[in-house]
């Protein structure tokens, strides 16, 4: 049904505070505009109040994304990532915003996608899922009356676009890269209208709104309340600048410059740290110069390569880019419609006949609102380096979604999100983004049961194993969480995942190859070729390392089955795991050796393969240690010639499996690899060794996690953390101070050496209880604060 407005297109509409106006909100968009047509549209709506509202509610979406203003002032962004089937709509409270009298709501709608069906660089990020473009908002009660419909005014910016950065990167770095985070933009200022937004409509270009669908036909999109708080908008401090071609830039951002008439110059501004944040340049004069904005994660020599990431001296800054046009206006502030990832920003400037000032550069950081309520200090002034850089990282990647970089990719991928998550829940406690991740996950499911890789996104990545760790995901949650509505939803779908692989168990007990793609590491530099690792018996066709994910797999699933009542499915997932054990045993153990191969052939050998063993207990207690000490060196986490080693990010599982043998007293010196990375002045961690494509990928942020659960020792006892572990492996630190969130609060562990004797001081929140373990000793722990006083010595 139509508003009963709707005849008041393009004219403001006066109401009163109490009125409730009968109204049908519907998706709006521009006259004639394609489904798929790469666009940014201007929408706004005036309205006179008699009285200023207490309280003016809307939900608000769009496809593919909307910024919200009222009289001028930005309220909010959205939608949150999802798919069609789960497309989110953000609520806001107008109220603050709006005033007696005159007032103007606009929003700035874009689709950067394009024809989604087609192959090809697209000016979204593959994350990014899409219908058609379109604008909707619904109102409550008095705010009824600004529903979206044909009262809405509408105009199409044609000098606004996008263009993916991928060709223009790879040209320079050559080899070993992949961008799908999203596009350049560029701006003409000559085409823009400067006050779409204000009081009253300037240009030609405004028209009614007309329905995005027909009459008969249904919505593409379900509306789903998004379950997620706002996403930061916090104003930080622009950077310093540390190399220019023209002296006078090298002021600026601390105060203006003019750049002279037909002048070519760059400033690089060195943030110091890495940030993700929405950039907002204002200049003034300058018709038609150009203005090119470079993102960088770090500079890049002659042959695309990083070192120290302090280092300036002969180095370029190598990334996306976006480009304004001046129109010679004063004050004209350009910024793009999403956020980059930067440390270093370059600013380069070509003027014709106008000088052109750069006014001021404004910075707003956009994060994942995480409140860091666990923190780590120690007597090691490193280490707690490497945890700060650590939650850094996970900021940096945490936004509406997880991602595996938020400068490279922006794709929430299983294996990366596991680990993320299992950072958030003792440092920030909110459970929220890790339940996103797994309901996302398993709403990406296809018709055999299996899911999607990385999700949400455009693109099709079916990555098996994944589906195993996704289990692991779940129990990881089942574990730390109370509320088990997250599992018992997912446990259809975890089921499915089984039932997936069931088929391709062979005849001598472990996996065959499967189809798609059966990632489980970056492994080699360069990597060795997905077809060859993990690698499986030439004669039997079986593979030890798959054979080893479905096994955890399967002992998870029994848990969370017996959880839930489910018994008999229980026993089933339990029979199975046993089964598969021994015939792991049976055909991957290399007696000579004393390691488990990664498949049959016993040819080849990986910490992969020799980890999960003893994380999912194949390989015999008493045997456990040896194994672990046969795929390591003294310090880090390197393996020894012959072994193939994990990357930074399955070193998690090969850190847990000396963990779970009972050797967290290595942990200290594993951790020798993230202090080599302090060296080269990383404030976020790489992706992999070497000349890492990525700077931004918190799959190597374990450490921030484990410093809390290995060296503080703060860990559930019990699903839903009804009981916590503290089982501190401290070794030769002098003292440290480190707090985890459990679901009642603040578990605090206080370590101190004095003379011959080490004391401890555990405190537990509200009436959580559980247990203190010290080398070969087991006491209680109690409500509030325990004491305890041990020898330095081993007992």
């Amino acid at each position: 049904m139509k508003s009963a407005m709707g005849f008041l297109a393009g004219v403001s509409v006066t109401i009163g505070l109490w009125a409730t106006q009968v109204s049908a909100e519907e998706w709006i968009t521009a006259p004639g505009l394609g489904k798929t047509e790469t666009v940014v549209l201007h929408f706004r709506r005036e309205i006179d109040l008699k009285n200023t509202p207490a309280h003016f509610p809307v939900e608000v979406s769009a496809d593919n994304r909307f910024i919200l203003y009222v009289n001028g002032q930005r309220v909010g962004q959205g939608p949150a990532r999802g798919d069609l089937a789960h497309w989110r709509y953000a609520t806001f409270d107008l109220a603050p915003y709006l005033k007696r009298g005159h007032n103007v709501l606009a929003a700035e709608v874009w689709n950067a996608s394009g024809d989604i069906s087609k192959p090809g660089l697209k000016g979204a990020p593959m994350a990014q899922i899409s219908a058609r473009t379109g604008f909707w908002l619904r109102g409550e009660g008095a705010s009824q009356a600004v529903d979206s419909g044909p009262q809405w005014r509408v105009s199409v910016q044609p000098g606004h676009s996008f263009a993916s950065p991928f060709i223009s990167i790879l040209k320079v770095l050559k080899t070993g890269i992949w961008f799908a985070a999203g596009g350049n933009e560029a701006v003409d200022g000559n085409k823009a209208d400067w006050n779409w937004a204000g009081d009253k409509e300037t240009g030609a270009a405004w028209t009614a709104a007309v329905p995005v669908l027909a009459a008969d036909e249904a919505a593409p999109w379900t509306l789903v309340a998004d379950p997620l708080p706002p996403m930061s908008y916090t104003p930080i401090k622009p950077g310093k600048a540390v190399r220019s071609t023209l002296p006078i830039l090298k002021a600026f951002p601390g105060k203006s410059v003019t750049i002279p008439a037909n002048t070519e110059a760059s400033v690089l501004i060195d943030q110091t740290e890495m940030v993700a944040a929405y950039p907002e340049l204002t200049l003034s004069g300058g018709k038609e110069a150009r203005v090119t904005v470079t993102y960088s994660e770090a500079l890049y020599d002659d042959k695309g390569h990083k070192a120290d990431r302090n280092s300036i001296e002969g180095r370029k800054a190598v990334g996306p880019a976006d480009v304004f046009i001046a129109d010679g206006g004063i004050g004209r502030t350009y910024r793009p419609l999403w956020w980059r990832t930067w440390r270093y920003m370059e600013i380069s400037v070509k003027t014709v006949d106008q000088a052109l000032t750069l006014d001021r550069l404004k910075l707003h950081e956009d994060v994942y609102p995480f409140a860091a309520k666990g923190y780590f200090r120690s007597s090691d002034p490193e280490l707690n380096r490497i945890w700060d850089i650590g939650w850094r990282t996970l900021k940096i990647d945490a936004h509406e979604t997880f991602m595996d970089s938020a400068y490279w990719e922006q794709l929430q991928y299983v294996g990366d999100t596991r680990l993320e998550s299992l950072i958030v829940y003792p440092v920030s406690g909110d459970p929220r983004l890790p339940v996103q991740a797994i309901d996302a996950f398993g709403q990406s499911a296809h018709a055999d049961g299996m899911i999607e890789s990385a999700y949400p996104s455009n693109s099709k990545n079916i990555i098996p194993t994944f589906g195993l760790l996704w289990i692991g995901m779940i129990h990881d949650y089942w574990m730390q969480q109370p509320d088990h509505a997250v599992v018992r939803r997912n446990l259809p779908g975890m089921r499915r995942i089984l039932d997936w692989y069931a088929p391709y168990v062979s005849g001598n007990g472990l996996l065959k190859q499967n189809p798609e793609w059966n990632f489980v590491d970056w492994v080699g530099d360069p990597s060795i070729p997905r077809e060859k690792f993990p690698s499986f018996d030439p004669a039997s066709g079986t593979s030890c390392l798959t054979s080893l994910f479905y096994l955890g797999a399967l002992q998870q699933a029994a848990d969370l089955e017996g959880s839930t009542g489910e018994a008999a499915l229980a026993a089933s997932d339990k029979e199975k795991a046993v089964s598969l054990s021994a015939a792991i045993q049976n055909n991957c153990w290399d007696e000579k050796r004393g390691l488990y191969a990664d498949d049959p052939s016993k040819t080849i050998f990986s910490q992969h393969a020799n980890a999960l063993a003893v994380l999912y207990d194949v390989a015999p207690k008493d045997k456990a240690a040896d194994v672990l000490s046969r795929i390591t060196l003294a310090k880090g986490i390197d393996a020894p010639e012959g072994i193939l080693e994990s990357s930074y990010y399955f070193s998690w599982y090969l850190i847990h499996a000396f963990d779970h043998a009972g050797l967290g007293d290595r942990y200290l010196d594993q951790v020798q690899t993230w202090r080599d990375l302090t060296k080269l002045n990383y404030t976020t961690w790489p992706e992999q060794r070497g000349n890492t494509r990525s700077d931004t990928h918190a799959w190597s942020a374990h450490p921030t996690a484990d410093l809390l659960g290995i060296v503080a020792g703060i860990s559930p006892n019990a699903p839903g953390y009804t009981s916590v572990r503290v089982a501190p492996h401290p070794g030769n630190l002098k003292s440290f101070d480190a707090a985890a969130m459990s679901p009642k609060g603040l578990v605090t562990v206080e370590y101190e050496r004095i003379g011959a004797k080490i004391r401890f001081a555990v405190r537990l929140p509200g009436d959580l209880s559980g247990v203190f373990e010290w080398h070969d000793k087991s006491m209680p722990l109690k409500p509030g604060v325990n004491v305890f006083t041990v020898p330095t010595t081993q007992p």
